[in-house]
Order: C-alpha cells, then sequence, then structure tokens
C-alpha cells in the first residue's frame, strides 16, 4: 500500500519537509554519496505559479543532510525566451540562494538530452534530459494547480519540465494525457512532494492563490497527486490523467487504498479554469469541441493580454468545432474555415496574435 504523508507547514519550512519526508517513509531513498536532482515547477511565466524557493532549497538541505554527494536543481521552463527565463530566475533569487547552500541550477534547455523514437502515444522523437534519467534519486516538486486541460497539474506533469523546448509543444498536438503517462514510463521519481503552502485556482498561471499551507509527500508519484487532487474536490477517479497512470502501472490513484499519514485530508473546491472563464467571460460563447489543451491555453493567453479591450463574442477551436458565422476560429485544426472566417492559424496559434484577433485585428478573409 502506498502511504501519502500530508504535513503543516509553518515558519520553518526546513522541518516541515525534514517531517514530510520522515512520514511518507522517504528517509534513506538517498544513498551517501548519491547525485539528487530536485525537480520544481520553475516555470518562468509567474512566480505565483511556481515551485516556493523556500521548499526548494528544504529539499536541497535535506538532501544534503541525507548523505548526497551531490545536489542539482534542474528545470525546462515554457519556452519563453532566454532573457525572460533569466529575468524570471532572477526575480527569484533562485540563483542566489541555491549557491549559498553549494547547489547548482542547471537549464535542462542547455544540457545535454537522450533521445527516444518511435515510442508509442509519444511525439516520432522526443529528447529527455541526461540529468533526470542518469541521476540516483530525483525529487519531484510541483505547486498544486488547476489544469484547463489535466484538471491540476502536479508530480505526474511536473516531468514534461524534463523534454527538449519543442517536444512541449508536440505533446499536445500528438495527445498530451497518453503523452505524459508515457513520458513517465520512461522518467524515474524516487520522491515526489507537492507544495500546497499555496494552491492556485482559476488558470495554472495566472489564477489566485489560495492558502493551504501544506505539504504532500510519497515515493509514489500517482498517490501524491491523487491525494493532492482529492484535497481541492477532486476525488478519486474523476482525473483522467492520474487513472491512466494507475492503469500503466505507475502509481495508486484510489485515494481509499492510501495510507494517509500525517494530517487528515480535508477537501475543499478550487476553481478550475473552466469556471473561471464562465465566471469572468460571461458573455463569450467558445466552441472547442475536440480542442487541444495547447488552443485553450492560446485563448486564455489572448483574454488575458486583450483585457477590456475585447470585441469578438464567439470563438471556435478543436477538429470537431462547427464555427457559428460570426465566430473567431483559432487554431490549424479549423483550417477549412479559414476562407469564411476570422481567424489565428497555428499549431497552437500564438497567444499575442489571439489577443490581437480577440480585439478585432484580424480582417474577415
Amino acid at each position: 500500500m502506498s502511504r501519502v504523508s500530508i504535513s503543516k507547514v509553518g515558519t520553518d519550512v526546513d522541518a516541515a519537509f525534514a517531517l514530510a519526508m520522515e512520514r511518507a517513509g522517504c528517509v534513506g531513498v538517498i544513498k551517501a554519496g548519491n547525485r539528487v536532482v530536485i525537480k520544481p515547477n520553475w516555470n518562468a511565466c509567474a512566480i505565483a505559479g511556481s515551485t516556493k524557493l523556500a521548499v526548494v532549497v528544504a529539499a536541497c538541505r535535506w538532501a544534503q543532510a541525507q548523505g548526497a554527494g551531490e545536489v542539482i536543481v534542474g528545470e525546462g521552463p515554457v519556452p519563453v525566451g532566454r532573457e525572460k527565463i533569466e529575468s524570471y530566475l532572477a526575480a527569484m533569487g533562485a540563483h542566489a540562494a541555491l549557491a549559498a547552500i553549494g547547489v547548482r541550477f542547471v537549464l535542462f534547455d542547455d544540457a545535454e538530452h537522450v533521445l527516444f523514437r518511435d515510442r508509442e502515444n509519444l511525439p516520432p522523437e522526443i529528447g529527455i534530459a541526461k540529468l533526470a534519467l542518469e541521476c540516483d534519486v530525483l525529487i519531484n516538486i510541483p505547486i498544486l494547480k488547476v489544469h484547463s486541460c489535466c484538471l491540476t497539474t502536479l508530480c505526474v506533469k511536473n516531468l514534461k519540465g524534463c523534454l527538449r523546448p519543442p517536444d512541449k509543444m508536440a505533446f499536445h498536438r500528438v495527445g498530451l494525457l497518453p503523452a505524459v503517462v508515457a513520458l513517465n514510463r520512461l522518467v524515474p521519481s524516487q520522491i515526489n512532494v507537492v507544495d500546497a503552502i499555496e494552491a492556485m485556482e482559476g488558470d495554472h498561471n495566472r489564477g489566485r492563490l489560495v492558502p493551504l499551507g501544506l505539504l504532500i509527500a510519497s515515493r509514489d508519484r500517482v498517490a501524491a497527486d491523487a491525494v493532492a487532487s482529492a484535497l481541492i474536490g477532486l476525488p478519486s477517479g474523476k482525473v483522467p490523467l492520474l487513472k491512466m497512470a494507475a492503469e500503466a502501472g505507475l502509481g495508486e490513484h484510489r485515494v481509499e487504498k492510501l495510507e494517509i499519514a500525517g494530517e487528515p485530508l480535508v477537501p475543499q473546491r478550487l476553481e478550475f479554469p473552466q469556471d473561471s472563464l464562465k465566471r469572468h467571460y460571461p458573455d463569450l460563447d467558445i466552441q472547442d469541441d475536440g480542442a487541444c489543451s495547447a488552443c485553450q491555453a492560446a485563448l486564455m493567453d489572448g483574454l488575458y493580454v486583450a483585457g477590456g479591450n475585447r470585441k469578438v463574442k464567439k470563438v471556435a477551436m478543436g477538429a470537431k468545432s462547427k464555427p457559428a458565422e460570426d465566430a473567431l476560429v483559432l487554431g490549424k485544426c479549423l483550417s477549412k474555415h479559414f476562407a469564411t472566417h476570422a481567424h489565428v492559424p497555428g499549431c497552437p496559434p500564438d497567444g499575442t496574435a489571439v489577443a490581437c484577433a480577440l480585439q478585432g485585428c484580424v480582417p474577415e478573409a
């Protein structure tokens, strides 16, 4: 039976992390001299929607105390460009904080990748960070957030940050959920911690932070995600990605089959992206039958940038959608409608271009 710990976090994050590790049975996983890689969710989009630096530092110190020979923090953020990535890390204070405790940061984009070709449910070729594959122990530490496609984006999805930048978008094209499951079959994840000190609702980068004051930990990545999802109102079986991961033999997604150590699991429902869209844009008619998460994310980015200047009332995306006559069409899947509709091409369409189109900048073809 997989064990998952739920631990309160006060002012001493290091102590809370150590307690979470003890409760989850993670003491002893790291052997003397091991190389340990810590994989946070440092997305380069918004510090608020990122694993807290204090949690990452606590993980580093704990790994060192366990006897690790080398501790590395590695991440491959959203492909937003080198300047934005460096600005994000500087604003967070990541480099200085890690250097102060003798830990180096590796941007996976610059590191060596191991290539995998022609694997089931994956793009024709992907590259996975060699450090993530060859380390002795990988500590996987996402922040607790909602997601438009996966419902929650936690430990299982966090390993997507080990990919080369182009591969991340390719996952959306071949089917995000099965691709993420296939990736997890290739990448080990010996210790899994969900930073639930604050959870993000509404949107996975620009949403609102809800204080929970918790760390969730397990050696079973699926189990950790299942408990974290249940914590925000998604009980067993309600998160398709976790059900798929469990069916692939990656862990246990049924909360009732888990041993919960520490604090009790007390659910509270957060607002999910679909709820947020309806609340913020009640006048917007969205046709998204068959739309992938990449197009949905581009729309959310576009809506955020367009703000109060939006003129478009109807949007269509996804191969199965049938656009209304006056709908703005998004993405390659509906290219057959480009001749008759205002549209933004691309797979996925660019969020900035979507914002422009929402403001009426795209002429009717």
